[in-house]
């Protein structure tokens, strides 16, 4: 394996690799900006990986322009590209992304490389999730989560750990589970709610990680369709971790949980809601729900709250028609009635 930089001196790059406790053993290092010289000394190496930190300070001798330039950004990838196509090696090339998650100009870099890979991360969260935007040789769908710890990057083998709090008193939570997918890969989230009477002519509403719009509709349908009136009273939401979901389909455990708090009954731990509601409080079809329930019959949970459609599973599927099922259900477990 070869390491080439030139924004790192040697001893910047040593120094960090001894923090990190990094075994030197078939690693060489090479502070280097042309382009010319380090095919030189690819080609006298014959490394079987290396590493480009980063393109966007190399540059050739065969263009009269500075690094950071397009043509220059795209000389070096395309002779990098036909160097590993060559030897069959592999070549990651470290690139910038903006703060929209984009890849830095130009295009062109993503067009010539097989795979893109970028990390996504909130400022105070040591969750790091590996995400796809292109993949010559398999899915984009697919992705990896790990843990920033003071010395190394963790791979996160149980990740559903990481995204609800560990308190086990039913009596003390009102929040609900949900599995939601990133992409193909299904992560327990926890959602907690809050309601207060409100102060104000108008009550708050207020959602961190979900769409705002979203609360609002389904607090709209909740006090359309069932007797929990929410008209003088103010609701938070938040999913416990900060991860972000945009799908639909946590939508029921949404409710779930702003019915537990404004009802003062806690949901049962062991205890997925699935599924996605509509404007007419019908539940509707929920994608790759089979994905799903095969996750929870892995884990610990025992029941699964969705909507009644013919499906089987291992554990308890509670199957409900429309809103005053879910309040009844929750109003009525067997831990609210001792």
């Amino acid at each position: 394996m070869i390491y080439i930089s030139w924004e790192e001196t040697i001893s910047q790059i040593s120094a960090r690799a001894k923090r990190l406790s990094i075994s030197w053993n078939n690693i060489s290092i090479l502070c280097e900006n042309n382009l010319e010289n380090i095919l030189e000394t690819l080609i006298s190496h014959n490394p079987k990986l290396v590493i480009i930190d980063s393109i966007s300070v190399i540059t050739s001798s065969n263009i009269n322009s500075s690094s950071w330039s397009i043509s220059q950004v795209k000389e070096v990838a395309e002779k990098l590209v036909e160097y590993w196509k060559q030897h069959n090696i592999t070549v990651i090339i470290i690139w910038h992304i903006t703060k929209d998650w984009n890849l830095a100009w130009p295009k062109t870099l993503e067009h010539l490389v097989d795979t893109v890979l970028f990390f996504e991360w909130e400022r105070y969260e040591e969750i790091r999730i590996l995400r796809s935007l292109k993949n010559r040789f398999g899915s984009t769908w697919e992705i990896a989560i790990f843990k920033m710890t003071e010395n190394w990057l963790l791979d996160l083998k149980n990740s559903w750990l990481e995204f609800i709090s560990k308190e086990n008193d039913n009596n003390t939570i009102w929040s609900s589970l949900s599995i939601t997918l990133e992409w193909t890969r299904p992560i327990v989230v926890e959602i907690e709610s809050l309601t207060t009477y409100t102060k104000f002519w108008y009550p708050k509403r207020s959602a961190r990680w979900i769409n705002p719009q979203k609360l609002d509709l389904i607090i709209a349908v909740l006090s359309k369709y069932s007797k929990l009136w929410l008209d003088s009273y103010d609701v938070y939401v938040n999913i416990v971790r900060g991860i972000k979901v945009f799908e639909p389909w946590v939508d029921l455990s949404i409710w779930a949980s702003i019915i537990s708090n404004k009802t003062n009954k806690p949901i049962p731990r062991d205890t997925i809601f699935i599924w996605e509601i509509s404007l007419t409080w019908r539940i509707k079809t929920c994608f790759w729900i089979e994905k799903r329930i095969k996750e929870a019959e892995k884990l610990w949970f025992k029941s699964i709250v969705i909507p009644d459609i013919d499906i089987k599973s291992k554990i308890n599927l509670v199957k409900i028609k429309d809103i005053n099922d879910l309040v009844k259900f929750i109003i009525e477990s067997p831990k609210n009635n001792n």
